[in-house]
């Protein structure tokens, strides 16, 4: 299927070099492209993706990034961006570029739904351009040309049918189309009515037979209705007759829409020829709605994988925080798994890891994910990654994980990774990132361990990136003496005997040979014959990396016991501080009440006393003044004295109802609590601390938490 110029565009600047072109990791690869094909809402974009690589271009990389970031961002914040399916003009763009070719009614809607879509992006963007700087970039030197669409819509309506207003010619024609179906119809009215009349009609009525309109008679009645006869039921029952009336009027009919369609015929080439002097324009818009679709898929996978754009160096390096394998990461979710995330820094004097752990322990899946992140990445897809990692640049992947063996040449697994190795030991440099499966085995254990080492020290002296997966021993020795590479291993819990899949990187792992076979149900006696036959060193060696990951656990469980204890003793410490400030607040509170309320006692007295000077001085007779304001002060003493008596017997009532053996009580005038040890009547007797005394229980008050809900229940009471 043709395509214009700018269909791909978009597409890497510069490819990466991927040795060997089929592997494990491509595969898992073009399933991430499957996964955003499925996202697309168009054939044009699912068929780039299809065929789109990683690519090496610092510049350009990062340009497809930060797009489909901000496409993450605008289908996540709900933005009323077009997502629904277009159409792909690759045949009606193909057309264009032929003189005179004329495009269907279909092809013109087509374009028009085109149109109408680039129309929204274009006022989408119009005032949204400073929210999405770089998708708008898409439309940088492009202008939507709203005549092309007004052009369709004079010609005809969006169901595609072509408007009378189109040409003079053709509102003639569709005038005296219908009247003449107007006269035809009263003509079929009046024979039905004749039909029936006599009894003629069959069941159906009325139908078409090659391409007439015809009346459903009784076969018997055929030669006593005057018309032309269509066709006969199978049955044989039923004639379908043209009424002779009507012959005339269907033939001019007939005519009339010939003459309707050679004339919409003419005014789509006129069309097309208008269309055709905006082929490019068209094309463009095309190309901008493939590019947004293909960006909106990237966007739309990125948000179900819930990745994030890292930091992206122009220079070679891997720094990834808390990175998951997408594919399983997707899988997990939906059995309701968790997925174990991982760390790792490559760069410097650190540029090639060797992993070592054992089998099923996760090695593998470190690697592929470390792969299958920077061929996404490089192919403009968010990575399952912490937002702060930091991705280097490289432009050559060399892969080698699983079964290389090739039935084509006639190669052993381990001839064919050796034709591998060749490659990656002349193909490697300092962009060069190598990812090996299972290194050096395939042959005799000692000699293809000494080849691992001798091909992993050449790939160190070039500087190249990479990551092995390894059990051999002298693989993990290099890497512990050799500048530029480190080991690492998969953590594996020796209490439970099962792995942990998390990733430790800076000691070897032991690759519990002896343990895993215990577990597999293996004889003792064969295990034991086993450790006889190891050399005393490398079973030594094999114990050591036992004893440190079992010592590993144990101070991972004590530090996680450590930590449950700082976070308890943070949270009392916290609630001692607020307390305290609570505490503070409190006495600041009283304080302020007892001013305010001697302030207003002073006031009361001071407006008293001067209402005293006044009746004083006015008053001749001062005995009598003296005695109001002695008989005042005397209703006041009674007064509060009734009120302190009230105020005392509620709470001799209430003290009663609450004070019992073990309640936590305070003397009046005190502030100290300490607990009932009994009572008898009205007397109690307290314990503060180890001091006994005995208190009246008006002299009582009961502390206020342990009363409240005393006091609730005797208001409910």
């Amino acid at each position: 299927m043709g395509c214009p110029r700018t269909f791909l565009r978009g597409l890497p600047l510069r490819r990466m070099e991927i040795f060997p072109g089929q592997s494990l990791l491509l595969d898992e690869f073009g399933k991430i492209r499957q996964l955003a094909v499925a996202e697309c809402c168009g054939r044009p974009a699912a068929e780039v993706i299809e065929q789109e690589m990683p690519g090496s271009d610092f510049v350009d990389v990062l340009g497809r990034l930060e797009q489909t970031d901000e496409m993450r961002k605008l289908i996540a914040d709900s933005q009323p961006f077009p997502s629904d399916a277009y159409p792909d003009l690759r045949d009606c763009l193909k057309l264009l570029r032929v003189r005179n070719a004329m495009l269907s009614v279909g092809q013109v809607l087509e374009i028009r739904r085109i149109l109408e879509r680039t129309a929204v992006i274009h006022a989408f963007f119009k005032t949204r351009a400073e929210l999405y700087p770089l998708l708008a970039s898409v439309l940088s030197g492009s202008r939507y040309d709203a005549d092309l669409l007004s052009s369709i819509d004079v010609v005809m309506d969006e169901v595609g049918v072509v408007r009378s207003s189109a040409s003079s010619e053709l509102a003639s024609i569709r005038k005296q189309l219908g009247r003449k179906r107007a006269e035809v119809e009263q003509i079929y009215q009046s024979a039905l009515s004749r039909y029936r009349k006599s009894g003629w009609l069959s069941d159906a009525q009325e139908s078409w037979r090659n391409g007439r309109r015809v009346v459903s008679i009784q076969a018997e009645q055929k030669r006593t209705a005057k018309g032309i006869i269509h066709d006969i039921s199978a049955t044989g029952k039923t004639c379908f007759i043209e009424p002779e009336e009507a012959i005339p009027y269907n033939n001019l009919i007939q005519s009339l829409e010939e003459e309707e369609r050679q004339e919409i015929l003419r005014i789509l080439r006129a069309l097309s020829d208008q269309l055709r002097n905006h082929h490019e324009a068209i094309s463009l818009y095309f190309d901008q709605n493939v590019r947004f679709d293909r960006i909106a898929a990237k966007a739309r996978l990125a948000l179900k994988m819930r990745a994030s754009l890292p930091f992206v160096e122009p220079i070679p390096m891997v720094h990834l925080i808390d990175a998951s394998h997408p594919l399983l990461f997707l899988k997990n979710i939906q059995s309701g798994k968790k997925t174990v995330p991982f760390s790792l820094d490559l760069g410097g004097d650190s540029r090639i890891l060797v992993i070592s752990g054992p089998n099923a322990g996760g090695k593998t899946v470190c690697l592929k994910t470390v792969g299958l992140l920077q061929l996404m990445l490089q192919a403009g897809y968010l990575v399952t990654a912490d937002g702060n990692s930091r991705f280097g640049l490289f432009s050559h992947l060399l892969v080698d994980i699983g079964d290389s063996q090739s039935l084509e040449f006639e190669l052993s697994t381990y001839s064919s990774r050796l034709r591998h190795m060749k490659e990656f030991v002349s193909r490697s440099g300092e962009r060069t990132l190598f990812l090996i499966d299972e290194f050096g085995t395939g042959t005799d254990p000692a000699l293809g361990g000494a080849l691992a080492e001798a091909i992993l020290e050449e790939l160190n002296y070039k500087r190249s990136f990479g990551i092995i997966t390894t059990h051999y021993m002298n693989l993990k020795v290099l890497a512990d003496r050799t500048k530029g590479i480190i080991n690492g291993s998969m953590a594996f819990d020796a209490r439970r005997l099962e792995p942990m899949y998390k990733l430790e990187v800076g000691k070897p792992g032991s690759s519990y040979t002896f343990v895993v076979a215990e577990r597999s149900g293996l004889p003792h006696s064969v295990i034991n014959k086993a450790r006889k036959k190891v050399k005393k060193n490398t079973l030594l060696l094999e114990e050591l990396l036992n004893k440190l990951e079992r010592e590993k656990s144990e101070v991972a469980r004590l530090l996680e016991v450590n930590r449950n204890q700082e976070k308890r003793l943070q949270e009392l410490v916290g609630r001692y501080e607020r307390n305290v400030v609570k505490q503070e607040q409190r006495e600041v509170q009283d304080t302020e009440r007892v001013r305010q309320k001697e302030l207003r006692l002073s006031r009361q007295l001071e407006d008293r006393f001067q209402r005293f000077v006044k009746d004083w001085k006015e008053s001749r007779d001062k005995k009598a003044v003296l005695h109001k304001y002695t008989r005042k002060l005397d209703e006041r003493k009674n007064e509060l004295s009734a009120k302190e008596q009230i105020k005392q017997e509620e709470l001799v009532s209430f003290n009663r109802l609450n004070i019992r053996k073990g309640v936590s009580v305070r003397l009046k005038n005190g502030k100290v609590y300490g607990q009932v040890d009994s009572r008898r009547g009205d007397r109690v007797i307290v314990l503060f601390g180890n001091v006994k005394t005995t208190a009246d229980i008006k002299d009582l008050v009961v502390q206020e938490e342990k009363a409240a809900p005393e006091k609730q229940r005797k208001s409910q009471a």
